[in-house]
């Protein structure tokens, strides 16, 4: 009977064990969205990589991200060649060089409006357009975590087959996105 007794004790234990590391990653999720989204505006020189299987080397890029709220977002590629994407609102405007502007709504472009809530959500704080595409999972602490974000949706599904960003304390040091078919962009942002 006492060995049974120790046997259940230790089911319990062991089960809370397993119940606390859910809530603190789920919990850690939160704080990271939270914290990511009590920052107003960023700006941050970036470095991006796009390894893509139809090319034998990567594709190299590098400017400035630009941030703020309410709803923002400015990709301002400086190198190899000027791009400027702007996201404001629900409309994307993409420059190229000294060419035209184009204009796009977000209603227009599922794939773009995916892409929109990937990056600019996070900087948001806004979870429930996070969570309306993705489940996420937390690991390390504020200090140092990973925040990966795993297609839902069927959208999502179809576009991209994992996110993962990495950040310290309120800002992101790195969003990784896996697309379906296997191609890999990483954005490399520095403090």
């Amino acid at each position: 009977m006492k060995i049974f007794s120790l046997l259940v004790a230790w089911g319990l234990l062991a089960g809370m064990g397993q119940a606390w590391a859910v809530d603190n990653g789920t919990d850690l999720t939160g704080q990271i969205i939270t914290h990511l989204g009590q920052v107003p505006e960023r700006a941050q020189p970036f470095h991006e990589q796009k390894d893509m299987a139809a090319l034998t080397h990567p594709l190299l890029s590098s400017g400035v991200l630009l941030f703020h709220r309410p709803a923002y977002l400015e990709k301002n590629t400086q190198a190899p060649r000027p791009e400027k994407l702007v996201i404001d609102g629900s409309m994307v405007s993409i420059q190229r060089g000294a060419g035209s502007v184009h204009n796009v709504p977000l209603s227009q472009s599922p794939a773009l409006a995916l892409l929109v809530t990937t990056m600019r959500a996070p900087l948001e704080g806004d979870m429930a357009s996070l969570t309306h595409d993705y489940t996420l999972s937390a690991q390390g602490d504020l200090g140092a975590w990973t925040l990966n974000m795993a297609p839902l949706s069927p959208q999502a599904v179809h576009l991209v087959r994992l996110v993962v960003l990495k950040g310290r304390n309120n800002a992101i040091q790195s969003l990784k996105i896996v697309q379906a078919n296997g191609d890999v962009q990483t954005l490399t942002l520095d403090p």
